[in-house]
């Protein structure tokens, strides 16, 4: 065990008026800039407690954030400093796995740099067991829509890192120290971290830590191995808890699965059909799994433990469960856990497909796709006046253009977005006229991509090997995109009707994903589909030329192209699986095509709801908005868009918050001024009243109403998308506590 230097300068409490260069003497200047402090060690600047921002030129005071962030949720979220044991006690939670040599546990996430929209907060962790929870709800205006992924990026990489985030621990056994902290990164050589890196986010912990000295616990093998090459590291090194014990079960339970081996350093994408042995604790992963068993102990609150926790799907800790699993590899089993034992056996099929029925969600595919109807309609052309004929479009068009058909008679034509929809009878003559060579077993066969779809979801080794899934439909969309011919009639007609639409066959158009699982109330559906851009005249028109003829700083964007991707997405893996999960008959569903114009000029675009989906008990409208083209709901890493609230009275924008500026505009300018937003808020509530929602809820409330929409060149509002938004009571994201 390694001795610590003594504490610095900085500490809870200290106001910045009265801080000196650390060792120095009265009267002596403090070398870094208002609000911070320069570290005994090697003068390194850090920010005092209650200050935030660039230490070398000025930390800023950041007021009691937590304290607003309790008052906007309506309990306790995170303090900025832990001042005592009482306080210690009451933001952690007790206990942990049997002999883990924990106490207590907690969270924190302390800022990278100074552009970190936190500065360094201590969740409660009775209510926020995972950083993303805290940054999704705790402080959701300062992370809107956050996913997942998003969240991963932010903490456990270099390049995207915008905080350091871990566990901070008190030992049962404080012969050595009694807290300690970790430090979450990707499990990967390059991302782990040095000794001046975790001292930073030592320093940044101990000054607003009081109730004792924190040492650093490094997780898994390549954390450990760095920290025993350290030669006399600043702080105190603890080596991880003890793993003499051979069995810990962290979430008991019965699963069925595959049983698959994880001993890399990125883990995979998983299926729910799938157990996973991982070498050590995954800091993320994607997919919902069966069930997860671990060769190294897991923290109470580990990313892993919690997931199982709200699914309950078992989860347990196994010593060299790698070697362990191995003589399973690949095979079909029942594992059960409980507190003392787990047990696995071979599982029949028939067994594991009874249970998975039993136990995940299952959405109806309420208007299944039908094939007569052949004409390229206009949205306005559609009927969509009564249930029944909204139920006819979906079955025809899917989700995206029907519920454009039925948001026009709606809208005041300056609003309106003008387009087409390609009905699923020309998806479903791609599917049919189209082949390819295929070995099913006995050699290679021509077959249709419609045979290869039928065959696929009749035969049990696809449907239960979700390495086979991945790999197999991998193949077959890549063939639809470079080999499948679009019919050449329906090309021609399409270039008519974008002429009859827009003017003229050299507009961009947006060819847009249209099926019918989505928009759904059991199957939102949202982001599982592809959309693509397509110029007529690059189709139909015979040139040596690379450069479209719509756009002469794009390439060539033919509507063939556009909608082979577009159809071939609804094979995509993670599509194919959410459906699955969700017990969806994909026999039923097809995909058809949105066509609208593609705006070159526009000025904003964004996404608005009429509610805030994060946040139930909200009734201010949610306004997410960004400058030009640059997408709102995939942003590109390190582009924060405009966010803004609206609270609305009988149809009137009354008040407005502007919680986040776009990173896109100059300070103090904003993407959606308050006309807009005005305008676009009283639009909203009047569609409240007046766009027809198909499905009972339980209670009495309507759901959300989520509008993408444009700004213009000449400045004017387009509603580009409609659907309604229920929020599922399954996912693949954790769900926080409110």
């Amino acid at each position: 065990m390694l001795e610590a230097t003594s504490r610095s300068c900085g500490r809870i409490g200290i106001m910045v008026a009265t801080v000196l260069a650390c060792g120095g003497s009265e009267g002596e200047q403090n070398p870094c800039g208002a609000g911070a402090y320069a570290d005994e060690r090697d003068g390194t600047c850090f920010c005092e407690p209650g200050f935030h921002g660039d230490p070398e030129l000025e930390c800023a005071p950041h007021g009691d954030l937590c304290a607003e962030a309790d008052e906007r949720v309506g309990h306790r979220v995170c303090s900025h400093t832990i001042d005592d044991d009482a306080q210690w006690s009451l933001l952690s939670l007790g206990g942990g796995p049997t002999s883990s040599g924990v106490r207590r546990l907690g969270k924190y996430l302390a800022p990278a740099g100074p552009t970190a929209r936190l500065p360094t907060v201590f969740p409660d962790a009775n209510y926020y067991r995972l950083h993303y929870c805290l940054m999704s709800s705790g402080f959701a205006p300062l992370f809107p829509g956050l996913t997942t992924a998003e969240h991963a990026g932010l903490i456990l990489t270099r390049a995207g890192r915008e905080f350091f985030a871990g566990s901070t621990f008190e030992f049962a056994d404080t012969t050595v120290t009694r807290f300690g902290f970790t430090v979450e990164t990707a499990n990967r050589p390059e991302e782990v971290p040095d000794v001046e890196t975790i001292y930073s986010v030592y320093r940044q912990l101990s000054d607003r830590f009081a109730p004792g000295e924190l040492a650093f616990v490094p997780r898994g093998p390549l954390q450990v191995s760095a920290a025993a090459g350290w030669v006399d590291p600043p702080f105190v090194v603890v080596e991880p808890a003890n793993t003499e014990v051979a069995y810990e079960t962290y979430t008991p339970g019965i699963a069925y699965g595959r049983v698959r081996l994880e001993a890399g350093s990125e883990p995979g994408t998983f299926s729910w059909q799938d157990i996973v042995v991982f070498d050590q604790v995954p800091a993320n992963y994607e997919g919902v799994i069966a069930a997860a068993i671990t060769g190294e102990r897991q923290d109470l609150l580990s990313h892993l433990n919690v997931l199982s926790g709200q699914r309950g799907t078992p989860n347990l800790f196994a010593a060299d469960a790698i070697t362990l699993f191995t003589p399973f590899e690949g095979q079909l089993v029942r594992l059960e856990a409980d507190a003392g034992s787990y047990s696995i056996a071979a599982a029949a099929q028939a067994d594991a497909d009874a249970y998975w029925q039993a136990h995940r969600p299952l959405a109806l595919v309420e208007n299944p796709a039908e094939f007569d109807h052949e004409d390229l309609d206009a949205f306005a052309a559609i009927p969509t006046t009564t249930a029944q004929q909204r139920a006819w479009a979906r079955a025809h068009f899917g989700a995206k253009t029907t519920g454009l058909a039925t948001l026009w008679p709606l809208l005041d034509a300056k609003y309106r977005t003008p387009g087409f929809g390609v009905p699923f009878h020309y998806y479903d003559e791609f599917m049919q006229t189209n082949t390819w060579e295929f070995d099913f077993g006995d050699g290679l066969v021509t077959a249709s991509y419609a045979e290869t779809i039928t065959a696929w979801l009749e035969d049990p080794e696809f449907r239960t090997n979700a390495v086979l899934r991945l790999e197999l439909l991998g193949r077959l969309r890549e063939d639809m995109v470079t080999r499948g011919v679009v019919s050449p009639e329906l090309v021609a007609a399409m270039r008519e009707r974008i002429i009859t639409e827009f003017g003229s066959d050299e507009v961009m158009v947006r060819v847009r994903s249209s099926s019918n699982a989505e928009d759904t109330p059991t199957f939102n559906g949202a982001g599982l589909y592809e959309s693509a851009s397509g110029c007529a005249a690059d189709s139909v028109r015979a040139s040596d030329s690379t450069v479209s003829r719509c756009d002469p700083d794009k390439g060539a964007r033919s509507l063939n192209k556009a909608l082979a991707t577009v159809w071939s997405s609804l094979w995509n893996y993670g599509a194919f699986e959410e459906r699955d999960y969700f017990q969806i008959d994909h026999s039923l569903v097809a995909m058809g095509a949105t066509v609208s114009l593609r705006y070159n000029d526009e000025i904003a675009n964004g996404v608005a709801f009429t509610g805030n989906p994060r946040d139930s008990k909200s009734r201010d409208y949610l306004i997410n908005a960004q400058f030009g083209e640059t997408d709102v709901v995939s942003p590109t890493e390190g582009v924060t868009a405009e966010l803004s609230y609206l609270t609305v009275v009988d149809g009137n924008v009354s008040e407005i918050h502007r919680a986040i500026a776009s990173s896109l505009v100059p300070a103090g300018d904003v993407v959606m001024s308050d006309a807009l937003l005005e305008e676009l808020g009283g639009l909203m509530a009047e569609l409240t009243l007046t766009y027809p929602v198909d499905y009972a809820l339980e209670g009495s409330d309507r759901p959300l109403l989520d509008l993408e929409f444009k700004v213009a060149g000449d400045g004017g509002l387009r509603i580009k998308q409609i659907r309604t938004f229920l929020p599922s009571s399954y996912s693949s994201d954790p769900t926080c506590r409110d």
